[in-house]
Protein backbone atom coordinates (compact mmCIF):
# COMPACT_ATOMS: atom_id res chain seq x y z
CA UNK A 1 0.00 0.00 0.00
CA UNK A 2 1.58 3.23 -1.27
CA UNK A 3 1.09 6.30 0.99
CA UNK A 4 -0.12 9.97 -0.30
CA UNK A 5 1.95 11.61 -2.23
CA UNK A 6 2.01 15.09 -1.46
CA UNK A 7 3.91 16.30 -4.85
CA UNK A 8 3.43 14.06 -8.17
CA UNK A 9 5.43 14.09 -11.27
CA UNK A 10 4.38 11.67 -13.99
CA UNK A 11 6.91 9.61 -16.36
CA UNK A 12 7.35 10.49 -19.86
CA UNK A 13 4.57 8.52 -21.87
CA UNK A 14 5.05 6.81 -25.26
CA UNK A 15 2.60 6.45 -28.17
CA UNK A 16 1.50 2.97 -29.05
CA UNK A 17 2.49 1.23 -32.16
CA UNK A 18 0.59 1.10 -35.20
CA UNK A 19 -1.08 -2.46 -36.05
CA UNK A 20 -4.22 -4.56 -35.10
CA UNK A 21 -4.05 -7.34 -32.83
CA UNK A 22 -6.59 -9.64 -32.04
CA UNK A 23 -9.28 -7.87 -29.01
CA UNK A 24 -11.10 -11.10 -27.74
CA UNK A 25 -9.75 -12.72 -25.14
CA UNK A 26 -10.62 -16.48 -24.42
CA UNK A 27 -13.03 -15.93 -21.80
CA UNK A 28 -14.60 -17.82 -19.45
CA UNK A 29 -15.35 -21.81 -21.02
CA UNK A 30 -19.46 -21.54 -19.57
CA UNK A 31 -20.29 -24.04 -22.40
CA UNK A 32 -17.39 -26.46 -21.55
CA UNK A 33 -18.24 -26.25 -17.91
CA UNK A 34 -21.75 -27.02 -18.41
CA UNK A 35 -20.93 -29.89 -20.50
CA UNK A 36 -19.02 -31.71 -17.72
CA UNK A 37 -20.98 -30.90 -15.00
CA UNK A 38 -23.88 -32.49 -17.40
CA UNK A 39 -21.66 -35.43 -18.00
CA UNK A 40 -20.53 -35.57 -14.24
CA UNK A 41 -23.78 -35.79 -12.96
CA UNK A 42 -25.14 -38.37 -15.83
CA UNK A 43 -21.64 -40.32 -14.73
CA UNK A 44 -22.81 -39.83 -11.10
CA UNK A 45 -26.30 -41.27 -12.11
CA UNK A 46 -25.90 -44.10 -13.96
CA UNK A 47 -22.66 -45.58 -12.50
CA UNK A 48 -22.53 -44.71 -8.76
CA UNK A 49 -26.25 -43.51 -7.72
CA UNK A 50 -28.15 -46.17 -10.38
CA UNK A 51 -31.67 -45.36 -9.60
CA UNK A 52 -34.64 -47.05 -11.66
CA UNK A 53 -34.60 -47.06 -15.46
CA UNK A 54 -37.29 -45.04 -15.27
CA UNK A 55 -36.13 -42.70 -12.93
CA UNK A 56 -32.45 -42.38 -15.06
CA UNK A 57 -33.84 -41.67 -17.68
CA UNK A 58 -35.99 -39.00 -16.34
CA UNK A 59 -32.90 -37.55 -14.37
CA UNK A 60 -31.30 -37.70 -17.52
CA UNK A 61 -33.83 -35.97 -19.88
CA UNK A 62 -33.83 -33.20 -17.28
CA UNK A 63 -30.26 -32.73 -17.36
CA UNK A 64 -29.92 -32.62 -21.28
CA UNK A 65 -32.66 -30.09 -21.44
CA UNK A 66 -30.91 -28.00 -18.97
CA UNK A 67 -28.05 -28.04 -20.02
CA UNK A 68 -28.82 -27.40 -23.66
CA UNK A 69 -30.69 -24.34 -22.57
CA UNK A 70 -27.86 -22.78 -20.52
CA UNK A 71 -25.51 -23.55 -23.74
CA UNK A 72 -28.06 -21.45 -25.50
CA UNK A 73 -29.10 -18.91 -23.32
CA UNK A 74 -25.23 -18.23 -22.93
CA UNK A 75 -24.23 -17.92 -26.88
CA UNK A 76 -27.16 -15.71 -27.28
CA UNK A 77 -25.97 -13.01 -24.85
CA UNK A 78 -22.54 -13.65 -25.77
CA UNK A 79 -23.52 -12.72 -29.50
CA UNK A 80 -25.44 -9.96 -28.34
CA UNK A 81 -22.90 -8.48 -25.82
CA UNK A 82 -20.78 -8.94 -28.48
CA UNK A 83 -22.22 -7.06 -30.79
CA UNK A 84 -23.00 -4.32 -28.94
CA UNK A 85 -19.67 -3.93 -28.03
CA UNK A 86 -17.90 -4.60 -31.12
CA UNK A 87 -17.03 -0.64 -32.13
CA UNK A 88 -15.57 -0.54 -28.40
CA UNK A 89 -13.30 -3.83 -28.80
CA UNK A 90 -12.63 -2.95 -32.56
CA UNK A 91 -11.61 0.29 -31.00
CA UNK A 92 -9.21 -1.28 -28.46
CA UNK A 93 -7.77 -3.45 -30.53
CA UNK A 94 -6.55 -0.76 -32.73
CA UNK A 95 -5.16 1.34 -30.25
CA UNK A 96 -3.53 -1.63 -27.97
CA UNK A 97 -1.63 -3.57 -30.76
CA UNK A 98 1.50 -3.89 -28.99
CA UNK A 99 0.08 -5.05 -25.60
CA UNK A 100 0.60 -9.00 -25.24
CA UNK A 101 -2.94 -10.64 -24.88
CA UNK A 102 -1.75 -11.26 -21.13
CA UNK A 103 -0.50 -7.59 -20.41
CA UNK A 104 -3.79 -6.35 -20.82
CA UNK A 105 -5.19 -7.82 -17.81
CA UNK A 106 -1.90 -7.45 -15.81
CA UNK A 107 -1.95 -3.30 -16.58
CA UNK A 108 -4.19 -1.22 -14.60
CA UNK A 109 -7.25 0.33 -17.09
CA UNK A 110 -8.75 3.28 -16.55
CA UNK A 111 -11.68 4.57 -17.53
CA UNK A 112 -11.80 8.70 -18.11
CA UNK A 113 -14.98 10.24 -18.44
CA UNK A 114 -15.39 14.07 -17.93
CA UNK A 115 -14.58 17.12 -19.57
CA UNK A 116 -11.96 17.59 -22.34
CA UNK A 117 -11.08 14.35 -22.66
CA UNK A 118 -10.11 15.49 -26.46
CA UNK A 119 -7.08 17.57 -25.43
CA UNK A 120 -6.48 14.67 -22.95
CA UNK A 121 -6.34 11.72 -25.72
CA UNK A 122 -4.96 14.33 -28.62
CA UNK A 123 -1.94 12.66 -29.94
CA UNK A 124 0.00 13.90 -33.66
CA UNK A 125 -1.76 11.46 -35.63
CA UNK A 126 -5.16 12.68 -34.21
CA UNK A 127 -7.50 11.80 -31.36
CA UNK A 128 -7.23 8.44 -29.39
CA UNK A 129 -9.91 6.33 -27.94
CA UNK A 130 -7.63 4.85 -26.29
CA UNK A 131 -3.91 5.49 -25.02
CA UNK A 132 -1.28 2.97 -23.32
CA UNK A 133 1.03 4.46 -20.91
CA UNK A 134 4.05 3.18 -18.98
CA UNK A 135 1.67 2.60 -15.68
CA UNK A 136 -1.68 2.05 -17.05
CA UNK A 137 -4.10 1.75 -19.54
CA UNK A 138 -6.24 4.90 -20.22
CA UNK A 139 -9.97 4.36 -22.24
CA UNK A 140 -12.31 7.07 -22.73
CA UNK A 141 -15.74 7.36 -22.10
CA UNK A 142 -17.23 10.61 -23.88
CA UNK A 143 -20.36 10.57 -22.31
CA UNK A 144 -20.32 9.42 -18.31
CA UNK A 145 -23.90 7.78 -19.82
CA UNK A 146 -21.34 5.72 -21.76
CA UNK A 147 -19.40 4.04 -18.68
CA UNK A 148 -21.59 0.75 -17.61
CA UNK A 149 -21.64 -0.44 -21.66
CA UNK A 150 -18.14 0.39 -22.32
CA UNK A 151 -17.23 -0.90 -18.81
CA UNK A 152 -18.94 -5.01 -19.36
CA UNK A 153 -16.83 -4.17 -22.94
CA UNK A 154 -13.96 -3.61 -21.29
CA UNK A 155 -14.83 -6.98 -18.67
CA UNK A 156 -15.14 -8.85 -21.90
CA UNK A 157 -11.83 -7.76 -23.64
CA UNK A 158 -9.78 -8.36 -20.64
CA UNK A 159 -11.10 -11.92 -19.92
CA UNK A 160 -13.28 -10.91 -17.43
CA UNK A 161 -11.49 -8.69 -15.10
CA UNK A 162 -13.52 -5.55 -14.86
CA UNK A 163 -11.78 -2.06 -14.98
CA UNK A 164 -9.60 -1.06 -12.10
CA UNK A 165 -10.71 2.45 -11.68
CA UNK A 166 -12.99 5.68 -13.19
CA UNK A 167 -11.38 9.30 -13.89
CA UNK A 168 -13.36 12.30 -13.38
CA UNK A 169 -11.91 15.14 -15.68
CA UNK A 170 -13.17 18.29 -13.87
CA UNK A 171 -12.24 21.75 -16.05
CA UNK A 172 -14.44 24.21 -13.80
CA UNK A 173 -13.35 26.62 -16.74
CA UNK A 174 -16.41 25.05 -18.84
CA UNK A 175 -19.05 25.80 -16.82
CA UNK A 176 -21.03 29.21 -16.82
CA UNK A 177 -21.85 28.44 -12.96
CA UNK A 178 -22.06 26.51 -10.11
CA UNK A 179 -25.85 24.63 -11.52
CA UNK A 180 -24.64 23.82 -14.23
CA UNK A 181 -21.09 22.21 -12.30
CA UNK A 182 -23.25 20.09 -9.77
CA UNK A 183 -25.59 18.67 -12.21
CA UNK A 184 -22.47 17.26 -14.15
CA UNK A 185 -20.78 15.80 -11.56
CA UNK A 186 -24.48 14.13 -10.41
CA UNK A 187 -24.63 12.27 -13.47
CA UNK A 188 -21.33 11.29 -13.42
CA UNK A 189 -21.96 9.85 -10.13
CA UNK A 190 -25.07 7.97 -11.57
CA UNK A 191 -23.11 6.60 -14.06
CA UNK A 192 -20.46 5.21 -11.93
CA UNK A 193 -22.90 3.39 -9.65
CA UNK A 194 -25.20 2.13 -12.94
CA UNK A 195 -21.46 0.25 -14.35
CA UNK A 196 -20.92 -0.71 -11.16
CA UNK A 197 -23.93 -2.30 -10.74
CA UNK A 198 -24.10 -3.72 -14.30
CA UNK A 199 -20.53 -5.53 -13.10
CA UNK A 200 -22.44 -6.76 -10.46
CA UNK A 201 -19.47 -5.93 -8.22
CA UNK A 202 -18.56 -3.13 -5.51
CA UNK A 203 -18.23 0.68 -6.80
CA UNK A 204 -15.30 1.36 -9.06
CA UNK A 205 -12.56 3.22 -7.20
CA UNK A 206 -12.87 6.51 -7.90
CA UNK A 207 -10.30 9.69 -8.83
CA UNK A 208 -10.88 13.15 -9.61
CA UNK A 209 -8.71 15.32 -12.05
CA UNK A 210 -9.13 19.25 -11.98
CA UNK A 211 -7.73 21.01 -14.80
CA UNK A 212 -7.43 24.48 -14.17
CA UNK A 213 -4.92 27.30 -15.10
CA UNK A 214 -3.83 28.37 -11.83
CA UNK A 215 -1.57 31.75 -12.49
CA UNK A 216 -1.21 33.98 -15.40
CA UNK A 217 2.37 32.44 -16.32
CA UNK A 218 2.90 30.11 -19.21
CA UNK A 219 2.49 26.37 -18.12
CA UNK A 220 5.46 24.18 -18.43
CA UNK A 221 4.21 20.97 -19.90
CA UNK A 222 7.57 19.70 -20.81
CA UNK A 223 7.41 18.39 -17.12
CA UNK A 224 4.06 18.90 -15.75
CA UNK A 225 3.74 19.17 -12.03
CA UNK A 226 0.48 17.57 -10.53
CA UNK A 227 -0.56 17.87 -6.86
CA UNK A 228 -2.46 16.24 -4.91
CA UNK A 229 -2.94 12.80 -2.92
CA UNK A 230 -3.23 8.97 -4.18
CA UNK A 231 -4.20 6.24 -1.91
CA UNK A 232 -4.87 2.68 -1.62
CA UNK A 233 -7.69 3.64 1.36
CA UNK A 234 -10.94 5.92 0.40
CA UNK A 235 -10.20 9.49 1.00
CA UNK A 236 -12.48 10.52 4.03
CA UNK A 237 -10.71 13.52 5.71
CA UNK A 238 -9.34 16.41 4.56
CA UNK A 239 -5.89 16.56 6.58
CA UNK A 240 -4.22 15.12 3.26
CA UNK A 241 -4.85 17.67 1.40
CA UNK A 242 -3.31 19.67 3.54
CA UNK A 243 -0.25 18.17 4.19
CA UNK A 244 0.03 18.69 0.57
CA UNK A 245 -0.51 22.11 0.13
CA UNK A 246 2.02 22.39 3.15
CA UNK A 247 4.64 20.50 0.98
CA UNK A 248 3.64 22.06 -2.07
CA UNK A 249 4.50 25.25 0.00
CA UNK A 250 8.22 23.99 1.02
CA UNK A 251 8.88 23.37 -2.52
CA UNK A 252 7.65 26.52 -3.97
CA UNK A 253 9.89 28.35 -1.66
CA UNK A 254 12.93 26.05 -2.44
CA UNK A 255 11.80 26.61 -6.78
CA UNK A 256 13.90 29.12 -8.81
CA UNK A 257 10.84 31.13 -9.89
CA UNK A 258 9.43 31.46 -6.09
CA UNK A 259 7.10 34.55 -6.54
CA UNK A 260 5.64 32.42 -9.65
CA UNK A 261 5.37 29.28 -7.75
CA UNK A 262 4.26 30.87 -4.56
CA UNK A 263 1.59 32.24 -6.62
CA UNK A 264 0.15 29.11 -7.69
CA UNK A 265 0.13 27.24 -4.18
CA UNK A 266 -1.59 30.25 -3.36
CA UNK A 267 -4.23 29.49 -6.03
CA UNK A 268 -4.01 25.61 -4.94
CA UNK A 269 -4.93 26.01 -1.51
CA UNK A 270 -8.03 28.18 -2.69
CA UNK A 271 -9.02 25.43 -5.55
CA UNK A 272 -8.19 22.60 -3.13
CA UNK A 273 -10.72 23.71 -0.49
CA UNK A 274 -13.46 24.78 -3.63
CA UNK A 275 -12.72 21.30 -4.74
CA UNK A 276 -13.69 19.49 -1.29
CA UNK A 277 -16.63 21.65 -1.00
CA UNK A 278 -18.06 21.72 -4.56
CA UNK A 279 -16.81 18.26 -6.50
CA UNK A 280 -15.95 15.85 -3.64
CA UNK A 281 -19.47 16.40 -1.44
CA UNK A 282 -21.33 16.58 -4.80
CA UNK A 283 -19.71 12.96 -5.62
CA UNK A 284 -19.81 11.30 -2.07
CA UNK A 285 -22.80 13.18 -0.32
CA UNK A 286 -24.72 10.34 1.13
CA UNK A 287 -27.96 12.38 0.94
CA UNK A 288 -27.99 11.79 -3.08
CA UNK A 289 -30.00 9.24 -4.30
CA UNK A 290 -27.06 7.47 -6.31
CA UNK A 291 -24.61 5.13 -4.54
CA UNK A 292 -21.87 7.23 -3.00
CA UNK A 293 -18.79 7.39 -5.15
CA UNK A 294 -15.24 5.51 -3.13
CA UNK A 295 -12.54 8.86 -3.98
CA UNK A 296 -9.27 7.06 -3.81
CA UNK A 297 -7.31 10.13 -5.27
CA UNK A 298 -7.89 13.72 -6.33
CA UNK A 299 -5.42 15.83 -8.47
CA UNK A 300 -4.49 19.39 -9.73
CA UNK A 301 -2.51 20.34 -12.24
CA UNK A 302 -1.96 24.04 -13.49
CA UNK A 303 -3.34 23.73 -16.86
CA UNK A 304 -6.58 23.99 -18.85
CA UNK A 305 -8.77 26.54 -21.16
CA UNK A 306 -9.26 29.95 -20.48
CA UNK A 307 -11.33 30.64 -17.45
CA UNK A 308 -14.58 32.50 -18.25
CA UNK A 309 -16.06 35.24 -16.18
CA UNK A 310 -18.42 33.14 -14.39
CA UNK A 311 -15.86 30.12 -13.87
CA UNK A 312 -17.77 28.78 -10.89
CA UNK A 313 -14.22 28.61 -9.00
CA UNK A 314 -12.92 31.90 -10.19
CA UNK A 315 -16.32 33.55 -9.04
CA UNK A 316 -15.77 31.96 -5.22
CA UNK A 317 -12.45 33.80 -5.36
CA UNK A 318 -13.96 37.20 -6.73
CA UNK A 319 -16.70 36.76 -3.70
CA UNK A 320 -13.91 35.94 -1.26
CA UNK A 321 -11.28 38.67 -2.16
CA UNK A 322 -12.74 41.20 -4.35
CA UNK A 323 -10.12 41.11 -6.49
CA UNK A 324 -10.39 39.65 -9.91
CA UNK A 325 -8.07 37.37 -11.23
CA UNK A 326 -5.07 37.94 -14.28
CA UNK A 327 -6.83 35.74 -17.36
CA UNK A 328 -4.04 33.11 -17.81
CA UNK A 329 -3.71 31.69 -21.59
CA UNK A 330 -4.95 28.26 -22.60
CA UNK A 331 -2.94 25.12 -22.57
CA UNK A 332 -2.56 23.88 -25.85
CA UNK A 333 -2.99 19.98 -26.46
CA UNK A 334 -2.34 17.53 -25.72
CA UNK A 335 -2.94 17.84 -21.86
CA UNK A 336 -1.21 15.67 -19.75
CA UNK A 337 -3.23 12.77 -17.76
CA UNK A 338 -3.22 11.85 -14.48
CA UNK A 339 -0.78 8.99 -14.01
CA UNK A 340 0.54 10.22 -10.66
CA UNK A 341 -3.00 9.78 -9.19
CA UNK A 342 -2.97 6.06 -10.16
CA UNK A 343 0.29 4.98 -8.27
CA UNK A 344 -1.87 3.93 -5.53
CA UNK A 345 -4.28 2.34 -7.62
CA UNK A 346 -5.76 -0.24 -4.77
CA UNK A 347 -5.64 -4.21 -5.88
CA UNK A 348 -8.38 -5.79 -6.69
CA UNK A 349 -8.65 -9.37 -6.58
CA UNK A 350 -8.62 -10.94 -10.01
CA UNK A 351 -8.69 -14.17 -11.13
CA UNK A 352 -8.17 -14.98 -14.85
CA UNK A 353 -11.05 -16.76 -16.39
CA UNK A 354 -8.46 -20.15 -17.37
CA UNK A 355 -8.05 -20.14 -13.48
CA UNK A 356 -11.52 -19.68 -12.46
CA UNK A 357 -12.85 -22.22 -15.02
CA UNK A 358 -10.10 -24.44 -13.19
CA UNK A 359 -11.19 -23.91 -9.91
CA UNK A 360 -14.91 -24.47 -10.81
CA UNK A 361 -14.14 -27.71 -12.66
CA UNK A 362 -12.15 -28.81 -9.07
CA UNK A 363 -15.25 -27.97 -7.62
CA UNK A 364 -17.39 -29.60 -9.89
CA UNK A 365 -15.26 -33.04 -9.60
CA UNK A 366 -15.40 -32.38 -5.63
CA UNK A 367 -19.32 -32.64 -5.75
CA UNK A 368 -19.51 -35.24 -8.07
CA UNK A 369 -17.22 -37.47 -6.07
CA UNK A 370 -18.52 -36.23 -2.47
CA UNK A 371 -22.35 -37.59 -4.40
CA UNK A 372 -20.50 -40.64 -5.68
CA UNK A 373 -19.21 -41.46 -1.96
CA UNK A 374 -22.96 -40.34 -0.73
CA UNK A 375 -24.24 -43.23 -2.93
CA UNK A 376 -21.42 -45.66 -2.80
CA UNK A 377 -22.26 -46.09 1.14
CA UNK A 378 -26.07 -46.08 0.31
CA UNK A 379 -25.79 -48.75 -2.07
CA UNK A 380 -23.46 -51.11 0.37
CA UNK A 381 -25.40 -50.36 3.28
CA UNK A 382 -28.51 -51.61 1.04
CA UNK A 383 -26.48 -54.62 -0.13
CA UNK A 384 -25.64 -55.85 3.52
CA UNK A 385 -29.23 -54.53 4.38
CA UNK A 386 -30.44 -57.66 1.69
CA UNK A 387 -28.44 -60.20 3.01
CA UNK A 388 -28.88 -59.44 6.47
CA UNK A 389 -32.74 -59.79 5.55
CA UNK A 390 -31.79 -63.16 3.63
CA UNK A 391 -29.96 -64.46 6.67
CA UNK A 392 -32.74 -63.55 9.37
CA UNK A 393 -35.25 -65.34 6.72
CA UNK A 394 -33.38 -68.45 6.59
CA UNK A 395 -32.84 -68.53 10.43
CA UNK A 396 -36.54 -68.26 11.72
CA UNK A 397 -38.02 -70.98 9.06
CA UNK A 398 -38.40 -74.35 11.03
CA UNK A 399 -36.77 -77.79 9.39
CA UNK A 400 -39.90 -79.15 9.00
CA UNK A 401 -40.40 -76.09 6.32
CA UNK A 402 -38.31 -77.25 3.91
CA UNK A 403 -39.67 -75.52 0.72
CA UNK A 404 -39.18 -72.56 2.20
CA UNK A 405 -36.13 -73.13 3.54
CA UNK A 406 -34.39 -74.32 -0.03
CA UNK A 407 -36.31 -70.86 -1.25
CA UNK A 408 -34.32 -69.29 1.46
CA UNK A 409 -31.10 -71.09 0.68
CA UNK A 410 -31.35 -70.11 -2.56
CA UNK A 411 -30.91 -66.25 -1.84
CA UNK A 412 -27.67 -67.06 0.49
CA UNK A 413 -26.47 -68.90 -2.29
CA UNK A 414 -26.86 -66.22 -4.59
CA UNK A 415 -26.10 -63.56 -2.29
CA UNK A 416 -22.84 -65.52 -1.69
CA UNK A 417 -22.42 -65.85 -5.37
CA UNK A 418 -22.23 -62.60 -6.44
CA UNK A 419 -19.74 -61.45 -3.37
CA UNK A 420 -17.24 -64.32 -4.70
CA UNK A 421 -17.51 -62.81 -7.92
CA UNK A 422 -16.94 -59.25 -6.88
CA UNK A 423 -13.92 -60.40 -5.19
CA UNK A 424 -12.29 -62.60 -7.90
CA UNK A 425 -13.40 -59.70 -10.42
CA UNK A 426 -13.06 -56.20 -8.72
CA UNK A 427 -15.66 -54.59 -6.71
CA UNK A 428 -18.11 -52.66 -9.07
CA UNK A 429 -17.96 -48.80 -9.56
CA UNK A 430 -21.27 -48.47 -7.73
CA UNK A 431 -19.87 -50.01 -4.84
CA UNK A 432 -16.48 -49.02 -4.50
CA UNK A 433 -14.47 -45.79 -3.45
CA UNK A 434 -13.52 -47.54 -0.69
CA UNK A 435 -17.02 -48.05 0.58
CA UNK A 436 -17.37 -51.88 0.19
CA UNK A 437 -17.90 -53.81 3.26
CA UNK A 438 -19.41 -56.79 1.59
CA UNK A 439 -16.04 -59.02 2.26
CA UNK A 440 -17.41 -59.17 5.88
CA UNK A 441 -20.75 -60.86 5.12
CA UNK A 442 -18.90 -63.70 3.38
CA UNK A 443 -18.49 -66.14 6.58
CA UNK A 444 -21.67 -65.28 7.86
CA UNK A 445 -23.21 -66.55 4.34
CA UNK A 446 -20.65 -69.88 4.26
CA UNK A 447 -21.88 -70.66 7.64
CA UNK A 448 -25.63 -70.32 6.99
CA UNK A 449 -25.30 -72.35 3.64
CA UNK A 450 -23.02 -75.41 5.29
CA UNK A 451 -25.39 -75.33 8.22
CA UNK A 452 -28.34 -76.37 5.94
CA UNK A 453 -29.43 -79.98 6.56
CA UNK A 454 -31.49 -81.99 3.71
CA UNK A 455 -34.49 -83.62 5.24
CA UNK A 456 -34.30 -88.12 5.61
CA UNK A 457 -35.63 -89.73 2.58
CA UNK A 458 -39.39 -91.00 3.06
CA UNK A 459 -39.10 -94.04 3.77
CA UNK A 460 -38.66 -97.07 1.27
CA UNK A 461 -41.75 -98.84 1.25
CA UNK A 462 -42.54 -102.66 -0.71
CA UNK A 463 -46.64 -103.55 -0.68
CA UNK A 464 -47.21 -107.37 -1.15
CA UNK A 465 -50.74 -108.99 -2.37
CA UNK A 466 -51.91 -111.18 0.84
CA UNK A 467 -53.33 -113.20 -2.02
CA UNK A 468 -50.49 -113.42 -3.91
CA UNK A 469 -48.87 -114.95 -0.88
CA UNK A 470 -51.00 -116.58 1.68
CA UNK A 471 -54.46 -118.51 0.89
CA UNK A 472 -57.44 -117.26 2.17
CA UNK A 473 -57.39 -117.10 6.26
CA UNK A 474 -54.14 -119.01 5.98
CA UNK A 475 -50.63 -117.95 7.27
CA UNK A 476 -48.13 -120.03 5.58
CA UNK A 477 -46.89 -118.75 2.67
CA UNK A 478 -48.04 -120.76 -0.92
CA UNK A 479 -45.49 -122.68 -3.16
CA UNK A 480 -44.12 -120.06 -5.71
CA UNK A 481 -44.85 -117.09 -3.40
CA UNK A 482 -41.51 -116.08 -3.06
CA UNK A 483 -40.72 -114.43 -6.26
CA UNK A 484 -43.32 -111.71 -5.09
CA UNK A 485 -40.50 -110.92 -2.56
CA UNK A 486 -37.21 -110.69 -4.46
CA UNK A 487 -38.10 -107.11 -5.54
CA UNK A 488 -38.15 -106.80 -1.32
CA UNK A 489 -35.46 -108.62 -0.73
CA UNK A 490 -33.09 -106.43 -3.19
CA UNK A 491 -33.88 -103.28 -1.39
CA UNK A 492 -33.27 -105.22 1.92
CA UNK A 493 -29.76 -106.21 0.92
CA UNK A 494 -28.93 -102.42 -0.79
CA UNK A 495 -29.37 -100.87 2.51
CA UNK A 496 -28.32 -103.69 5.15
CA UNK A 497 -27.79 -100.81 7.88
CA UNK A 498 -31.48 -100.11 8.01
CA UNK A 499 -34.30 -101.12 9.98
CA UNK A 500 -36.94 -103.57 8.50
CA UNK A 501 -40.66 -103.14 9.22
CA UNK A 502 -43.47 -106.15 8.38
CA UNK A 503 -46.83 -105.49 8.91
CA UNK A 504 -49.37 -107.19 7.60
CA UNK A 505 -53.08 -105.84 6.66
CA UNK A 506 -56.86 -107.66 6.16
CA UNK A 507 -59.85 -106.47 5.20
CA UNK A 508 -62.96 -106.31 7.47
CA UNK A 509 -64.25 -109.71 7.21
CA UNK A 510 -64.19 -111.81 9.97
CA UNK A 511 -63.27 -110.60 13.49
CA UNK A 512 -61.19 -107.58 14.14
CA UNK A 513 -59.26 -110.04 16.98
CA UNK A 514 -58.96 -112.82 14.18
CA UNK A 515 -58.09 -110.04 11.85
CA UNK A 516 -55.80 -109.08 13.47
CA UNK A 517 -53.63 -112.69 14.78
CA UNK A 518 -53.54 -113.20 10.88
CA UNK A 519 -52.21 -109.94 9.83
CA UNK A 520 -49.48 -110.80 12.53
CA UNK A 521 -49.20 -114.12 11.66
CA UNK A 522 -48.58 -113.33 7.88
CA UNK A 523 -46.41 -110.64 8.71
CA UNK A 524 -44.14 -113.20 10.58
CA UNK A 525 -44.40 -115.38 8.07
CA UNK A 526 -42.79 -112.88 5.50
CA UNK A 527 -40.46 -111.94 7.76
CA UNK A 528 -38.68 -115.69 9.14
CA UNK A 529 -38.36 -115.91 4.74
CA UNK A 530 -36.60 -112.47 4.74
CA UNK A 531 -34.42 -113.52 7.43
CA UNK A 532 -33.25 -116.73 5.98
CA UNK A 533 -32.75 -115.14 2.46
CA UNK A 534 -30.73 -111.85 3.46
CA UNK A 535 -28.88 -113.58 6.68
CA UNK A 536 -29.62 -110.21 8.43
CA UNK A 537 -29.90 -110.17 12.13
CA UNK A 538 -33.86 -110.87 13.36
CA UNK A 539 -33.12 -108.30 15.70
CA UNK A 540 -33.32 -105.52 12.80
CA UNK A 541 -36.68 -106.80 11.93
CA UNK A 542 -39.68 -105.70 13.27
CA UNK A 543 -43.42 -107.06 12.77
CA UNK A 544 -46.56 -105.44 13.34
CA UNK A 545 -49.98 -106.75 12.37
CA UNK A 546 -52.87 -103.86 12.52
CA UNK A 547 -55.84 -106.26 11.33
CA UNK A 548 -58.61 -103.92 9.46
CA UNK A 549 -57.58 -100.89 11.29
CA UNK A 550 -55.96 -99.14 8.36
CA UNK A 551 -57.46 -99.63 4.89
CA UNK A 552 -56.01 -98.43 1.95
CA UNK A 553 -59.75 -98.72 0.40
CA UNK A 554 -63.63 -99.32 0.49
CA UNK A 555 -63.81 -102.60 2.35
CA UNK A 556 -67.59 -102.33 0.81
CA UNK A 557 -66.58 -103.69 -2.24
CA UNK A 558 -64.60 -106.37 -3.50
CA UNK A 559 -61.35 -104.53 -4.89
CA UNK A 560 -61.46 -102.63 -1.94
CA UNK A 561 -60.96 -105.52 0.36
CA UNK A 562 -58.39 -106.81 -2.44
CA UNK A 563 -55.84 -103.80 -1.98
CA UNK A 564 -56.53 -103.85 2.01
CA UNK A 565 -55.20 -107.44 2.09
CA UNK A 566 -51.83 -106.57 2.32
CA UNK A 567 -48.15 -107.00 3.59
CA UNK A 568 -45.88 -103.79 3.65
CA UNK A 569 -42.27 -104.20 3.80
CA UNK A 570 -41.05 -100.42 4.77
CA UNK A 571 -36.95 -99.36 5.63
CA UNK A 572 -36.63 -97.14 8.54
CA UNK A 573 -34.16 -94.66 7.57
CA UNK A 574 -33.34 -93.43 11.19
CA UNK A 575 -32.58 -96.82 12.60
CA UNK A 576 -29.70 -97.47 14.42
CA UNK A 577 -27.02 -99.98 12.86
CA UNK A 578 -26.86 -103.42 13.73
Amino acid sequence: MKSDLPVLTPAPTRAPASGRASYLGLGYPFRLMVTLAAMLALAVIWLVARPGPGMAWLLTGVIAIAALLLIYLRTWMLWRARGRSADVLAALGAATADIPVRLRTRMPLVLVTGDDLAALFHRPDGERFAHVGDGAIWVRADRPQDLPRLAVALRQWRDGRAPDGVVLSVVPGRYPDADALAQSLRIARQAVADAARRLGSRPLPGYVAIYQRLTSAPADLATPQWYGVSSAQRITDAQRFESMIRAAESDAQAAPNAPVALARVAALASIVGWTQRTVIHALTDRQQPATPWALFGAGWIDCGPVAGARNPWTREVEMQTRVQRAQAAATPAPWPLPEPLIEALPQRHWMSPRRTALAHALALLACAAAFAFFFSANNNNALLARIGANLGRYSTIPAAHDAARRDALQALVADRDELDRYARLGVPLHLSFGMYRGISAMPLLNDAIASYLPPPAPPAVVTLDSMSLFDSGKAKLKDGSTRAMVHALEMIKARPDKRILVAGYTDNVGSPRSNRALSTARAEAVRDWLIDASGIPATQFAIQGYGDTRPIADNDTEAGRAKNRRVEITLVPDAPQA
